[in-house]
């Protein structure tokens, strides 16, 4: 008797250590929140002015930070999807998910991106983010020399993890240091 009871506490504890591994292996997969990874990487001045955007689930755009609640929820996904996230040009199917912060003005360089591509989309997306860079560099090169320096040393990367990233923006390396280490998170 003692022996059954050994063997069914052994089965017993080895199905709860199975489940409880189970468990960890899908939080370690559970995708990241690249809007939270933007604020948190920026300063508290920038998360007060540039608000930052991505797509739910829905298909259409929210935003986070910045002057995101002064608008409503149609008039806020009309103007990202017909202003901002044109700039950056990425294209439907490019990405399977998405957060960035991107300023429409003509007077400022300013972009921070972070976008998981989709299969076999990694260079396609990274030469949209080039090019975002490379157009805000002839915008700016004969007009505004501070924001021209801003985007000269813009930063279009791939990292470990797999996500792209663009930062154009006033200490960008501190930026960049900071979204690498969440996502390696």
């Amino acid at each position: 008797m003692k022996r059954i009871i050994a063997a069914l506490l052994a089965g017993l504890c080895l199905f709860v250590l199975v489940g409880c591994s189970a468990g960890s292996k899908a939080d370690s997969a559970a995708p990241k929140d690249y809007s939270q990874i933007i604020h948190d990487a920026r300063t508290d001045e920038d998360n007060e002015y540039d608000m930052i955007f991505t797509k739910g689930e829905d298909g259409k755009f929210t935003a986070i930070d910045g002057y995101s609640a002064e608008y409503e929820a149609d008039q806020l996904n009309d103007e990202l999807k017909d202003i901002v996230f044109p700039l950056l040009g990425l294209e439907d199917g490019s990405y399977e998910s998405f957060a960035a912060s991107v300023s429409s003005m003509m007077v400022r360089s300013y972009a921070i991106a972070i976008v998981k591509p989709a299969e076999g989309k990694t260079d396609a997306v990274k030469a949209a983010l080039e090019a975002y860079v490379q157009s805000e560099q002839q915008s700016m090169e004969h007009y505004l020399e501070d924001q021209y320096q801003v985007a000269k040393a813009a930063t279009v990367t791939v990292a470990p993890t797999g996500e792209v990233i663009l930062v154009c923006a006033e200490d960008h390396d501190t930026i960049l240091s900071n979204i690498e280490k969440a996502l390696a998170a």
